[in-house]
C-alpha cells in the first residue's frame, strides 16, 4: 500500500534539538569522584549512566553556550547537539539532559560505523548477482540501479535483525522492530566530527565524518550546519540515518525545526516492520500533518530483488485526515507494466476510505468465467457496505452486497445477492443472509442467523467451487440466552431449507417453533459430595408433511462424585419424564397425547495408576486407567412416539459411556449392561507429549435391547435400528501416538466377535516439518451389515498436503477417494510460489455436484446416489505490502488441510 510510504518518511522530517541551559555548563569535574559538579546547584542529583562510546578527555568548563532550550523530538534526522569551541582533532562531546545538576560522564552510544555496501566485496557481489539474475529479461529499466541496491543493502544491515528474515509471514504481523523512543529522552546526543566551529554563538558548522548518536538513533554525513536563530539544520553529503524503525540515505536534508518543515533530496529508505524499501527524488514536509513527494518508487522485495515495484509522479499524505493520494501511479511486475491509474486515493492509517477493492475472478464449469469488482463504501464510523457486482459468462450479471454494522451492544451483517435474469434458466435467482449478535448484559445475549436461497441448485450453479457447501440444508435460527453460574436459560427457533434435491418427506428435519431449555445445577460440599441437576425442555416441532407435536421433557438427576488421587466412583440416579401433544396425524387411531417416564441408574468408577520408568536414557511416565461403567434402564414401550429429532449415535470408544445410544429425547434405550475399558499412556514429562495412548473397551449386555427407532410412525431410520440380541458389543480399540513434534498417528478398529468381521476402522498419519510442511494420510472404513447392498458403507481414503518442492515453490492438494464407488469425492491440486515480495497460487478442484437419485425404491435411497463431477480453476497473486487479486485461498486451505495455518498465524 502506498500509505506505507508515509510511515517511512514521516520520522525523517523532524529532529531533536539538544541545546542545554547555560547554567548546566557552569560545571567542573571532581578529581576524586570524576563527577561533573555544577557550581550554581545547591542540591545536586545524579542521572543514570547511559551506554555510550569512549568518553572524551576532561575539558575546562565552557563559558559559551547556545541560547534557548528546544524541546526534544524523537523523529529523525538528528540535529546538532550543544555547541563546543572549534577543535583541531576529532572529539566526542557529550550533552547531558538540561534538568541534571550533578553529572557522571555518560559514555556515548556505541553504534558501528555505517559501512557502505560498495566497500564490502561480498555485499557488492551479491547486489550485482541479483541484478544479473533478476533483470536479464525486462521490458523496463530496473526500478533501482546497482548503486542504489548497494545503498539499500547497507541500510538493511543497520538493524539488529534482518528485516526480511520473517518475510513469509503475513504483511503487518512482524513484530521484531520495537522503537525505543523513551530512551531517546534520557540519553544525551553524542557528536563526532573532524572539525567544528561556532560563529557568533549562533551558527555551528561540522565537517569531516560527522557522526551523531543517541539511544537507537545513529546518523552520518560529510557535513552538518545548525542555525540556532532560525532553528534550521542542514545535512550534506551521503546522509545516512538509522533507528529501530527506519533507515534512510539522502544526498541532503534541510529541516526547519520551528515550523516542522523539511526538504530531502534523492532519498533511499528501508522500513523494517513491513518490510519495505524505496526511493523518492524529493520529499517536502509542509507541517506536522501534510507532506508530499516527487517521483516515488517502492517495493517490499528484499534488496537485490525487483520482481515488483510501484511508481508515482506525485504523492501527498495528510496525517490529519488519514488520507493519501497519488498521481500517475503505475505498477510493474517482472519488468513489465501491469496497471496504471491517473489518480489514486487511499487511507494511511486505520481510518477507512471508500474505493474499489482488488478484483476477484475465476472459472467454474456451471457458471463459466466470473469477474467481480468490489467497491467499499464507508457510510459511517460504525457501519459500511461492500458492493459486489459480478459477471458470469454463462449466466449473466449479478449484484451482491455485504453490509456491516456495529453498536454499543450489537454487531452484525446483512449479505444479499441478486441475479435479475439467469441466461440459462430465464428467471431471477437470489440469496440473503442476516447475522446479528447482541450482548444486553453480562448474562443476557441474543443471536440471529437467517438464511434463504431462491432454489435448491443456487450454490451448485452460482456458488464458488471453493466454498461449495457439503451440507444438505440451509439453517436459520434465532435465540436469546440467560446464563449465570448454575442457571442456563435458552429460547430458540430453528428452520431448515433443503438444498439437496434427493431429500424429501421424512428426510427433511423438523422446524423448532420454538424451543425453550432451562437447566439448573448445584453442588453441595457436604460429608458426601452431592451434585443435583434439573433439565427442562419445551419444544414445538413443525413439519409440512409429517405429524407435528409439542414435547415437554423433565429430567432431574442426583449424583455422588467421590474421588481420591487414584480412584473415583460416581453413582447417579435420574428420572426422565416426557409428555407429547400431537397434531396433524396421518394415521387414524393413534393417541394425540403420549407420556413416558423412565428411571435411569448408572455408576461410573475407575482407577488412575502411574509409575516412572527409564527408556533410551529418558524418564517416562506410564499410566494404567481401568474403568467400569454400569447402566440400568428398564424397558418402556415408546412405539407411539414419533421421531422428531432422534437418531442413533455412531459407535466409537467415547460413546460406550453414554446413558443413551439415541440422540434426542424421543427414544430412551433399555439397558442392563456394563462397559469395561482400559486406557494406558506413556507420557514424556519433559515435553508433555503423549508418546503412546492405547484404549480398549467392550460392552457386555445382560439382556436384549428391545427399544428401537421403529414404531407406529414410519421412519427410514427403522432399518438401521433393529432389536439387538448380541451379548456383547464389538471390541473397540483405539491407539494414538506423538512420536515427536513432527509425527503423530491416530487409529482405531472395531471387531465384531459374533460375525468375526471388522466393522469399523480408521487410521491417520499427520506429518509436519518446518512452516508450510504438512502431510496428512487417512483411511476410514465403516460396514453396515443391515444394508446388504452396501449402499450405507463407507470405504474412503483422504490425503492432503502442503509441501515445498523447489526454490520457494510448493505443492498443495487434497484427494478424497471412495473405494466403494471407485470415484473421487473431492480433490484439488495446485502450485504455490512465495518469496519475500510476492505470492502466487493456482489450483484446480474437482468435486461432486448435481446429485441424482439412482435407486428410489430403497428405504435408504438417500444414500444410494451419484453425482456429476464439476471442476473449477482458481488462482491468487499477492504483492506483499500492496494488494492481491484473485480468490482468497487461505481459508479454503485451512478447512481442507488439517494442520495448515495461514501465513503469520
Amino acid at each position: 500500500m502506498l500509505r506505507r510510504l508515509f510511515l517511512v518518511f514521516l520520522p525523517s522530517l523532524t529532529a531533536s534539538n539538544g541545546h542545554a541551559d547555560t547554567s548546566v555548563w557552569a560545571c567542573q569535574q571532581d578529581k576524586d569522584t570524576n563527577e561533573w559538579v555544577c557550581l550554581d546547584d545547591a542540591s545536586p542529583a545524579a542521572i543514570p549512566e547511559a551506554a555510550a562510546s569512549t568518553p572524551p578527555k576532561p575539558i575546562a568548563p565552557l563559558t559559551v553556550a547556545p541560547p534557548a532550550v528546544a524541546p526534544p523530538l524523537s523523529l529523525p534526522p538528528p540535529v546538532a547537539p550543544a555547541v563546543a569551541a572549534p577543535l583541531p582533532a576529532p572529539v566526542a562531546v557529550a550533552v547531558p539532559p538540561p534538568t541534571a545538576r550533578v553529572l557522571k560522564v555518560p559514555e556515548p552510544v556505541v553504534r558501528p560505523a555505517i559501512k557502505p555496501c560498495a566497500s564490502d566485496p561480498q555485499c557488492s557481489a551479491d547486489s550485482r548477482e541479483d541484478d544479473v539474475q533478476g533483470w536479464h529479461i525486462r521490458l523496463l529499466d530496473p526500478a533501482f540501479s546497482v548503486q542504489q541496491e548497494q545503498v539499500l543493502h547497507t541500510l538493511a544491515a543497520q538493524f539488529p535483525r534482518d528485516p526480511w528474515a520473517n518475510c513469509m509471514a503475513a504483511v503487518g504481523t512482524q513484530k521484531n522492530f520495537t522503537p525505543v523512543e523513551r530512551l531517546r529522552e534520557r540519553f544525551p546526543m553524542d557528536v563526532k566530527a573532524n572539525y567544528s566551529e561556532i560563529l557568533d554563538n549562533e551558527i555551528g558548522n561540522y565537517s569531516g565524518e560527522v557522526e551523531m548518536n543517541r539511544a537507537d538513533q545513529h546518523a552520518q554525513s560529510h557535513a552538518a550546519n545548525y542555525d540556532s536563530v532560525s532553528e534550521t539544520l542542514d545535512l550534506h553529503g551521503d546522509v545516512y540515518y538509522s533507528d529501530d524503525e527506519l533507515a534512510l540515505h539522502s544526498d541532503s536534508a534541510n529541516i526547519k525545526l520551528a515550523t516542522d518543515q523539511a526538504k530531502l533530496r534523492d532519498t533511499l529508505f528501508v522500513y523494517p516492520a513491513t518490510p519495505l524499501r524505496g526511493y523518492a527524488e524529493a520529499v517536502y514536509r509542509d507541517d506536522k500533518s501534510l507532506s508530499h513527494y516527487q517521483n516515488v518508487t517502492y517495493t517490499s522485495c528484499r534488496p537485490g530483488n525487483q520482481d515488483w515495484a510501484i511508481h508515482a509522479s506525485e504523492l501527498k499524505l495528510n496525517k490529519f485526515k488519514g488520507k493519501g493520494s497519488a498521481k500517475h501511479a503505475w505498477l510493474e511486475f517482472k519488468g513489465a507494466p501491469v496497471f496504471y491509474s491517473p489518480y489514486l486515493s487511499f487511507p494511511i492509517d486505520n481510518r477507512r476510505l471508500s474505493g474499489f477493492l482488488a478484483p476477484v475472478f475465476g472459472n467454474t464449469q456451471t457458471g463459466g468465467f466470473h469477474l467481480s469488482t468490489p467497491y467499499y463504501w464507508n457510510l459511517a464510523p460504525n457501519y459500511d457496505v461492500i458492493l459486489k457486482p459480478k459477471y458470469f459468462s454463462k449466466r449473466g450479471y449479478m449484484l451482491g452486497s455485504d453490509f456491516r454494522y456495529l453498536t454499543e451492544t450489537s454487531r452484525g451483517k446483512v449479505l444479499l445477492e441478486y441475479m435479475p435474469n439467469d441466461e440459462v434458466l430465464s428467471r431471477a435467482r437470489y440469496q440473503g443472509s442476516i447475522k446479528n449478535s447482541t450482548q444486553f448484559s453480562p448474562n443476557i445475549s441474543a443471536n440471529l442467523d437467517l438464511n434463504y436461497v431462491s432454489d435448491k441448485n443456487y450454490f451448485a450453479e452460482l456458488g464458488n467451487a471453493l466454498n461449495f457447501p457439503n451440507f444438505s440444508f440451509v439453517k436459520s435460527q434465532a435465540d436469546i440466552n440467560y446464563i449465570r453460574e448454575g442457571v442456563a436459560l435458552t429460547a430458540r427457533a430453528e428452520n431448515y431449507q433443503t438444498i439437496d434435491p434427493t431429500l424429501s418427506g421424512s428426510q427433511i428435519p423438523y422446524r423448532r417453533l420454538p424451543q425453550i431449555n432451562l437447566n439448573l445445577a448445584h453442588s453441595f460440599n457436604a460429608v458426601v459430595p452431592l451434585d443435583v441437576q434439573l433439565e427442562n425442555e419445551s419444544v414445538y416441532f413443525q413439519h409440512d408433511s409429517l405429524v407435528n407435536g409439542q414435547r415437554f421433557n423433565f429430567k432431574p438427576s442426583v449424583s455422588f462424585p467421590m474421588q481420591t488421587a487414584s480412584a473415583y466412583l460416581t453413582p447417579k440416579v435420574s428420572l426422565q419424564h416426557t409428555d407429547y401433544v400431537l397434531t396433524n396425524q396421518a394415521t387414524a387411531g393413534l393417541s394425540k397425547e403420549v407420556s413416558r417416564t423412565v428411571p435411569i441408574m448408572s455408576a461410573d468408577t475407575g482407577l488412575f495408576l502411574e509409575k516412572n520408568f527409564q527408556f533410551a536414557d529418558k524418564t517416562l511416565v506410564h499410566t494404567l486407567e481401568p474403568r467400569l461403567f454400569y447402566l440400568y434402564i428398564p424397558k418402556v414401550n415408546q412405539n407411539q412416539i414419533p421421531l422428531f429429532d432422534t437418531s442413533v449415535y455412531d459407535f466409537w470408544y467415547s460413546s460406550m459411556f453414554r446413558e443413551n445410544r439415541f440422540s434426542g429425547s424421543d427414544r430412551i434405550q433399555d439397558a442392563n449392561q456394563v462397559t469395561t475399558a482400559l486406557t494406558t499412556r506413556v507420557v514424556d514429562p519433559a515435553t508433555g507429549l503423549e508418546r503412546l495412548k492405547l484404549s480398549i473397551g467392550e460392552i457386555f449386555y445382560f439382556r436384549n435391547r428391545d427399544v428401537t427407532l421403529c414404531g407406529d410412525y414410519p421412519s427410514v431410520l427403522c432399518a438401521v435400528s433393529p432389536v439387538e440380541t448380541q451379548s456383547s458389543s464389538p471390541l473397540v480399540t483405539e491407539m494414538s501416538s506423538q512420536f515427536n513434534r513432527h509425527v503423530a498417528i491416530d487409529s482405531g478398529i472395531q471387531w465384531d466377535p459374533h460375525s468375526n468381521k471388522i466393522v469399523r476402522g480408521k487410521a491417520t498419519i499427520h506429518l509436519t516439518g518446518e512452516p508450510g510442511e504438512v502431510i496428512n494420510l487417512g483411511y476410514l472404513y465403516r460396514l453396515n451389515p443391515l444394508i446388504p447392498n452396501r449402499s450405507n458403507d463407507i470405504t474412503q481414503s483422504d490425503m492432503s498436503f502442503h509441501w515445498p518442492i523447489y526454490s520457494n515453490w510448493s505443492m498443495v492438494g487434497r484427494w478424497q477417494y471412495s473405494w466403494l464407488y471407485n470415484s473421487t469425492q473431492d480433490g484439488f491440486i495446485g502450485l504455490e510460489k512465495e518469496n519475500c515480495c510476492w505470492r502466487f497460487r493456482i489450483i484446480g478442484r474437482q468435486y461432486l455436484n448435481s446429485i441424482n437419485v439412482i435407486n428410489n425404491t430403497d428405504v435408504l435411497s438417500n444414500n444410494t446416489v451419484e453425482g456429476t463431477a464439476t471442476t473449477g480453476i482458481f488462482f491468487q497473486i499477492e504483492l506483499k505490502g500492496l494488494t492481491g487479486v484473485g480468490e482468497q485461498l487461505d481459508d479454503f486451505f485451512v478447512k481442507s488441510i488439517y494442520g495448515y495455518r495461514k501465513p503469520g498465524k
